[in-house]
């Protein structure tokens, strides 16, 4: 089974990591009618939710990473639904829809799967070449 990974940001501004902690939370709760566990460290908000079949996984890093290729992009949300890919692209879809986030998507093995923006888009070929 893959395990697929969205990585997201605000489009417009830069925000503390809480922020955008706090505004996925409520969106992904709202959307899905569900309930997370809060996992919160010292190195960043995290939440999970799993019924058996389908959970979620957020997490953003405190201080993001300026090298990786994800810098604005901190906030990595791992849906997973057993044997398909279809709750993960559900996620997306919820998120894409709100209008407020840049996304990317990449499967386990690191292979671009979507994105959303021109500055998702961009971020990846510079990293990883078109």
């Amino acid at each position: 089974m893959s395990e697929y990974n969205i990585h997201a940001g605000f489009r417009e501004q830069e925000a503390p990591g809480a922020a955008l902690a706090q505004a996925l939370w409520e969106e992904l709760e709202t959307a899905f009618g569900i309930g997370f566990t809060d996992n919160g460290t010292g190195f960043g908000p995290s939440f999970t939710w799993g019924d058996g079949d389908r959970w979620l996984t957020v997490w953003v890093p405190v201080i993001p990473d300026k090298d990786e290729p994800d810098h604005s992009h901190p906030a990595r949300i791992t849906a997973n639904q057993t044997d398909t890919d279809a709750f993960a692209h559900q996620v997306f879809e919820a998120l894409d829809a709100t209008g407020r986030y840049s996304l990317f998507m990449i499967e386990d093995d690191w292979q671009l799967v979507r994105t959303n923006s021109d500055l998702a888009r961009a971020q990846w070929d510079e990293a990883h070449g078109d």
